[in-house]
């Protein structure tokens, strides 16, 4: 069992008698953390914090200086804050109800005046399933997966208490993560927005978090962001969704099956680990010659390399057959317990009524803009008010630096008290 490390007050205090107060609750979390760290998982809430480590301070000069790499022609936006960053490891539910450990980095404004701040719980576009590929351990001058640390200081830095989880999975080698999972990624996204609560509780930060939580992701983590409004009201009702947005969302995973083929082996490999073999056989969806080192692929490749191996075009990957089923409407019939997989892990559908922020690129190839304005319709038939925005000349990877911006407008407007804006008609 991991054991804690104590929680830093900030420095800048106004006077002893503070600085002692903060002291002895410094002292306090560190007791609770220490017990929680004896306590087996399934004994904790979910969303407990079980461990903490201090990463150090961002200062608004090396915000700004690190964000032409992620925000590249899209202008770096002008830091307000200075921001502190933890790793946090935090008790979650697995898609099954197991509990299980989550890791999360968590970033921090640094703010002079106590004030509340929205939290965002951001969820990462696809790195891979292997444990070395966990989106927390992004070297970027390596391997660039997103720029993620530096997209989310720039969220803090604009005020927001903002916390980037690694999906179910990473960092454990006995589950593989569970990837395009519903329930394990809306546990996840919840569970973070407790686990903020929770670290915050008397560590003496000026900038505490608000009640309102929006949940936000690229690709893969526009599904899990959507995901969390599905599940908000049985999992988590406790906790006050008032937004979620997409970057490029892949809320429909036959879609992206449909479209950007070479994401699925990792579907595939996911959903035999979650499922079983015997009613999901990668044998009956892949050509022999990639079932034959699926396994070792999975544990070896992260997305770029995937990528780079696996075909696009679906028909050099899938079965003859799965591919005339995939694309010929028939795959319900033909192959009916993956369909059943498939369409129960969509996300965003369920009628949750939480506001939503779709961005969009016009040159995205792997969710086409045909493919997203046919689920945001989708999603407006089920109640919720929905705002589009597509930039034009965007790729799929451009759709955070493009709409970073539009994002904390958005959010900042929804934590104001306004109306959200609803586009739906439109669609």
């Amino acid at each position: 069992m991991r054991i804690m490390n104590v929680i830093r007050t900030r420095p800048r205090l106004r006077a002893s008698g503070r600085r002692a107060a903060r002291a002895r609750r410094a002292c306090a979390i560190a007791l609770v953390l220490f017990f929680a760290a004896m306590s087996p998982l399934g004994a904790q809430e979910p969303g407990s914090i079980i461990s903490t480590e201090e990463v150090g301070r961002w200062s608004i000069a090396e915000i700004e200086e690190a964000g032409p790499q992620l925000f590249e022609w899209y202008g770096t936006p002008e830091a307000q804050y200075p921001v502190e960053e933890y790793i946090v490891y935090y008790t979650t539910s697995d898609f099954d109800g197991t509990a299980v450990e989550a890791k999360a980095r968590l970033f921090v404004p640094i703010i002079e005046a106590t004030d509340e701040r929205p939290v965002l719980v951001f969820g990462s576009g696809t790195t891979g399933v292997a444990d070395r590929c966990a989106p927390s351990l992004e070297e970027p001058e390596v391997e660039r997966w997103g720029y993620y640390r530096t997209n989310m200081a720039s969220y803090a830095a604009q005020g927001i208490i903002t916390i980037f989880p690694d999906y179910i999975g990473f960092n454990d080698p006995m589950r593989a993560q569970r990837y395009f999972s519903k329930a394990a990624e809306a546990h996840l996204m919840l569970d973070g927005a407790r686990a903020v609560r929770h670290f915050f509780a008397d560590a003496g930060f000026d900038a505490v978090p608000a009640s309102d939580v929006f949940t936000a992701g690229y690709s893969q983590g526009g599904h899990a962001a959507l995901a969390a409004a599905d599940l908000r009201d049985e999992y988590a009702p406790d906790v006050e969704l008032r937004g979620a947005i997409g970057f490029a969302a892949t809320n429909d995973v036959i879609t992206l099956m449909q479209e950007a083929a070479y994401y699925s082996p990792y579907i595939i490999y996911a959903y035999r680990a979650m499922y079983g073999f015997d009613e999901i056989d990668p044998a009956a969806y892949l050509q022999e010659r990639w079932v034959e080192t699926l396994t070792e692929d999975m544990a070896t490749k992260c997305v770029k390399e995937m990528e780079l191996y696996y075909p696009f075009d679906g028909r050099e990957l899938f079965t003859e057959e799965f591919y005339e089923a995939l694309h010929g409407g028939t795959l319900e019939q033909d192959y009916p317990s993956f369909y059943r997989r498939l369409s129960e892990n969509e996300s965003g559908l369920s009628g949750h009524d939480v506001p939503v922020l779709m961005v969009q690129g016009g040159n995205d190839i792997i969710i086409t803009t045909p493919a997203i304005r046919s689920y945001i319709s989708e999603l407006c038939d089920t109640g919720a008010p929905v705002q589009y925005r597509l930039y034009e000349d965007a790729r799929h990877r451009h759709t955070r630096p493009a709409g970073f911006r539009s994002s904390v407008e958005w959010i900042n407007a929804l934590f104001a008290g306004e109306d959200p804006p609803n586009e739906c008609g439109a669609f």
